[in-house]
C-alpha cells in the first residue's frame, strides 16, 4: 500500500467534502482506539476539527486518558461528555439490562452519535465517520450510531490496513498496539467477540471480493465455498464472512422508498 499516495487523495476528499458543504470543520467521536485516533489525525490537518469523548461508567479508563492525550497532542477542540445518566435512564424506560449486551451496545453507539449531531448543528460542523471496511463488509458497527455519518475519509481501508497507516502517520504507539474493542461493555473484545483476528477476517474478505470480481470465477463457485485460498485459514472463516456480509448488507444501503403510482 502506498499511504503516502492514500494519505494525499483522503485529504484531498476531505478538503473538497467540507469546501462543498460549507461547514466550518469536522466533529468526531473519539475513543481511544485506533480508527478514530487516525480519522482525527487526518481531519485535523485540514481544518478546525472538534472531538467529542464519550465514556460509560463501563468504559476502559485506560481508552479516556489515551483519547484525551490524542485531542491535546492534536490540538482538538473536546469535550468530554459521560453518557451513563442517559444510558441508564433510557434502560429503566424501556426495561433494558446491560446483561442484553447487544441492544446496550446499540443504545451506547446510538446515544453518542444522537449527541455527535447535536454537537455538528450547534457548531456548523460535518459528523466524520470511522468505521473501517472490514467493519462495514461483516456489519460489524450499529446503523445509525457509530455507522452513520456526513462523510467517512478510512471506509475504504481494512483493519489491517488501518495499522499500517496508523504507523505511517505517526499515530501514538499505545493505540495503535492495544487490542481492537469498541469498549461497549467490560472487556469486550473485537476479535474475541468475531471469533476470528482481523487478519484472518481482511484476508477472507479481500479474497471474496477480488473472487467475485473476476469473470473466471463465478459467483456460484465463491458462494458455494467450492473456492479456497492459501491466504484463507479454513472454509469456515469463508462462510463465517459470506453469511455477515449478506445478513447485514443492508446496513450499507439507503432505506428503501415505496414508489408511489401517479397519474
Amino acid at each position: 500500500m502506498n499511504y503516502e499516495k492514500i494519505e494525499k487523495n483522503i485529504l484531498e476528499f476531505l478538503r473538497d467534502y467540507l469546501a462543498t458543504s460549507g461547514a466550518k470543520g469536522f466533529v468526531l467521536g473519539l475513543s481511544g482506539g485506533l480508527d478514530s485516533a487516525v480519522v482525527a489525525t487526518l481531519c485535523a490537518k485540514i481544518a478546525p476539527t472538534h472531538a467529542l469523548l464519550m465514556p460509560t461508567r463501563l468504559s476502559n479508563k485506560a481508552n479516556l486518558a489515551d483519547a484525551l492525550r490524542l485531542a491535546k497532542t492534536l490540538g482538538l477542540n473536546y469535550k468530554i461528555i459521560d453518557i451513563s445518566n442517559i444510558l441508564e435512564s433510557f434502560c429503566a424506560a424501556n426495561e433494558l439490562s446491560k446483561q442484553q449486551k447487544l441492544r446496550y451496545g446499540n443504545l451506547c453507539a446510538r446515544v453518542r452519535m444522537c449527541l455527535l449531531y447535536d454537537y455538528s448543528s450547534e457548531h456548523a460542523l460535518l459528523v466524520v465517520g470511522t468505521s473501517n471496511k472490514s467493519e462495514r463488509l461483516l456489519g460489524y458497527g450499529t446503523i445509525f450510531g457509530d455507522m452513520a455519518c456526513a462523510l467517512n475519509p478510512i471506509g475504504e481501508l481494512f483493519k489491517s490496513e488501518i495499522f499500517e497507516f496508523a504507523d505511517f502517520l505517526g499515530v501514538d504507539k499505545a493505540i495503535i498496539n492495544k487490542a481492537p474493542s469498541a469498549d461497549l461493555w467490560e472487556n469486550q473484545s473485537d476479535e474475541s467477540e468475531l471469533g476470528y483476528s482481523y487478519k484472518e477476517l481482511d484476508g477472507a474478505l479481500d479474497f471474496i471480493l477480488k473472487g467475485l470480481g473476476n469473470s473466471r470465477i463465478s459467483k456460484g463457485e465463491i458462494l458455494g465455498g467450492e473456492i479456497l485460498s492459501d491466504k484463507i485459514p479454513s472454509a469456515g472463516i469463508l462462510e463465517f464472512c459470506k453469511k455477515r456480509m449478506k445478513n447485514n448488507a443492508f446496513k450499507l444501503n439507503t432505506p428503501a422508498i415505496a414508489k408511489v403510482p401517479r397519474n
